[in-house]
């Protein structure tokens, strides 16, 4: 059994370190989807951390696709009396629960491009279960996680989107089958919401990442941090235009287990660190001076046809926080710090590799 990554542990302290969170999910089960992804993952082993450190005697459900994936990844707390994993398929996942988390979804671009359909169905079908299941054990509170990209592209570059605003997305476009699915799930988590009373608000997420992140990994994050790591140059294959709204993981997970058990019935929030807007172009030059010590430069090269790559088109977008910080909820991690965590948690884990 190998020690839990000390970035990972702050991090988690980090997050529970708010006591008045938790109190809702005292003596509760809660049902985490897409646990082995950064997100459930560290939603999941933030619930255990408080039950410690609070004695909540909550309980934790992780649905995983590999049981064995899954023992691996939490090797640290497996034997958790309060913890279980189970890999029944999710459409056909029948479990008492008070709680529901659901974040099971793909998240690779390059997948949205080469399994469009996979990625629709697991979408839909996913979240139409989870909806039911809510339903039917009358829950006391669910998050789905969506999206910034199901805002598309604004009508006007460099709108500031709030909630209630909505860009131009191609249909037809396969890139699109992640960004329309997240649109209809939200559509369909209102439905559920106005129509059967299932208590489920929405998380819009922007780009969040942070220490517990698979290695494996090949998003933009990843890619520069490594390179900065191993002073190789930063390579963009686009302009590097697009505006890029993040979360570090710790702001992430307290937005959601917020949401979990507060905000309105029905509506969705977006989960961003607004003021740290920044160009995937300047994003790289700040990993470059930061964490490559500005010993890497940052190089162009972009190929005659990107469509190959799943890139999604280039957007000038601002996500506005303000509703999900009226929950008393506050960013806490900038970009350079956000950065410097992940380059420290890289280099940890290789060394235990």
């Amino acid at each position: 059994m190998r020690a839990i990554n000390t970035v990972v542990e702050r991090d988690i302290q980090e997050i529970i370190s708010d006591s008045q969170i938790f109190d809702a999910f005292r003596g509760k089960l809660i049902l985490v989807t897409g646990a082995t992804g950064l997100i459930g993952s560290m939603v999941a082993r933030s619930l255990i951390a408080a039950n410690d450190a609070y004695h909540l005697s909550l309980r934790v459900i992780c649905h995983v696709r590999n049981i064995e994936k899954a023992h691996h990844m939490f090797s640290d707390i497996v034997d958790s009396d309060i913890l279980t994993f189970v890999d029944t398929p999710l459409e056909s996942l029948d479990i008492a629960c008070d709680y529901i988390m659901h974040g099971a979804a793909p998240t690779k671009s390059k997948y949205f491009v080469e399994h469009p359909v996979d990625t629709i169905r697991t979408s839909i079908h996913g979240t139409e279960r989870m909806l039911e299941l809510g339903k039917e054990q009358k829950i006391k509170g669910m998050v789905y996680l969506s999206s910034m990209e199901q805002y598309g592209v604004p009508y006007e570059s460099g709108q500031v989107m709030t909630e209630d605003r909505i860009g131009y997305l191609d249909h037809l476009n396969v890139r699109s089958s992640y960004s329309e699915s997240k649109r209809l799930c939200e559509c369909y988590c209102k439905s559920y919401a106005v129509e059967f009373g299932v208590p489920v608000k929405i998380a819009r997420l922007a780009q969040t990442f942070g220490a517990g992140v698979s290695l494996d990994d090949n998003r933009v994050f990843m890619q520069f941090t490594k390179n900065a790591l191993e002073r190789r140059n930063i390579i963009l294959h686009t302009k590097g235009d697009s505006m890029s709204n993040f979360c570090y993981i710790t702001d992430a997970v307290r937005a959601i287990l917020i949401l979990l058990s507060q905000g309105e019935v029905g509506e969705a929030y977006n989960v961003c660190h607004d003021e740290e807007t920044r160009s995937i172009a300047s994003i790289a030059n700040l990993v470059a001076c930061h964490v490559g010590e500005d010993k890497i430069s940052v190089i162009f090269d972009i190929p005659e046809n990107l469509s190959s790559f799943g890139y999604a088109p280039t957007v000038h977008m601002f996500l506005n926080s303000k509703k999900m910080r009226s929950l008393s909820w506050e960013p806490q991690v900038s970009m350079k710090e956000a950065y410097m965590r992940l380059a420290e948690y890289i280099k940890e884990e290789r060394h235990h590799e």
